[in-house]
């Protein structure tokens, strides 16, 4: 009996629930090795185990990879922002991570197809209003928030007032951060 794709990310978010990233990064070299393709579920459970265990590094690698392959075609649901609703927590504050980082490279050097950015220069991004959440309340937003308070607590992250739904990075700090090119406080 060959094990399927549903059986390896079964396994795979087993692992990254459990916290052991480095096992499940272990099953995803053996299913790749198997000649088994990795879908947006497996990306998804691979990223949630690096991100929650702090190698983000490889976090990264796996967001890149994955959306090069087509896992996460609504993050460009609204034109200027990055639609992060339908993201896990974990995943989420990785797409962050990666949009920041792309914001501050040339455009000639940016990793994503279209910038998560308005009109007006501001990095938007949604995070819903917690709708669709256990009990109605958000956890998008709370988490993205508190990422802006800590890791990049350079960048003025706040809920854009005619959208709860939405939080705001004005073009201004922004500007301020990425001239250094590193948004990052850390």
């Amino acid at each position: 009996l060959e094990p399927t794709i549903v059986t390896y990310n079964a396994l795979i978010s087993a692992c990254a629930k459990g916290g052991e990233w480095h096992r499940a990064a272990e099953v995803f070299k053996r299913m790749r090795q198997c000649g088994v393709e990795p879908d947006a579920v497996t990306y998804n459970a691979m990223i949630s185990a690096c991100e929650t265990s702090g190698r983000l590094d490889e976090a990264r690698a796996l967001f890149f990879s994955a959306y090069r392959r087509g896992c996460f075609p609504r993050l460009h649901s609204i034109p200027g922002a990055l639609d992060l609703h339908f993201l896990a927590v974990p995943v989420a504050r990785v797409a962050v991570r990666a949009a920041l980082e792309d914001l501050g490279r040339r455009s000639e050097d940016r990793r994503f197809d279209v910038p998560f950015t308005t009109e007006e220069g501001d990095f938007a991004m949604i995070t819903g209003r917690g709708k669709g959440s256990e009990g109605g309340e958000p956890v998008l937003r709370p988490a993205i928030l508190a990422l802006f308070d800590g890791e990049y607590a350079l960048l003025d992250c706040v809920q854009d007032p005619t959208n709860p739904g939405m939080l705001i990075v004005d073009a201004t700090s922004l500007r301020r951060a990425l001239g250094s090119h590193d948004v990052s406080s850390s």
